[in-house]
Parts: C-alpha cells; structure tokens; sequence
C-alpha cells in the first residue's frame, strides 16, 4: 500500500523518499492541496507498469484487427494495413488524451 504524501513532504524529505523507493521499500502518492497528483515509484515498478499498458495495447490492437478482419473479409492487404493503421493512431491519440487528465 502506497504512503500518502504532501508535496511539501516530499520536498523536505526527497533523499529519504528516494532511497525508500529506489530500495523497493515504498511507493509514495504525492498530494497537492490534499488532491493525489502523482506517484513515486520504484524503477522497477515502473517498467511493469509500462509492460502492462503495452500488453493492453497489443491485445487491444490485436481485438480490433480481428473485428476488421471479420467485417472486411474482402478487402486487400494495403486496405487492411491502412484501416490497421488508423486504428493504431486512434488508440495512440486515446492513450495520450487519458494519461494527460
């Protein structure tokens, strides 16, 4: 379970929160006017982190290719890269409009 900190926790104590982390000890959510606005977290954490939002990604895209597959069994390669294609981007632009709230 993630200690609550304040930003001005944060600041005097940076060293300490950073060794806690970086040993794996803790993870940290950092608050700014009592509202949660960040996470400190262990490298480590971070890296499954991003492996996860990866798989997502590639099972996500893998799902929409398989719809467009089902509902396109006419079309040609280049068609169905660039429907592949568009779908990439769009998840992509929804990816970066949801981590950017």
């Amino acid at each position: 379970m993630p200690t609550v900190i304040s930003s001005s926790e944060l600041r005097t104590g940076i060293k300490q929160v950073l060794n806690e982390v970086g040993y794996g000890q803790k993870q940290y959510i950092v608050e700014r006017f009592g509202e949660p606005t960040a996470a400190v977290i262990s490298i480590k954490d971070l890296r499954l982190l991003q492996a996860v939002k990866e798989q997502q990604a590639d099972t996500t895209l893998k799902d929409t290719v398989a719809s467009i597959q089902a509902r396109t069994k006419d079309l040609d390669a280049n068609e169905l890269n660039s429907l592949v294609e568009e779908a990439r981007s769009e998840f992509y632009d929804l990816e970066n409009k949801t981590s950017h709230e």
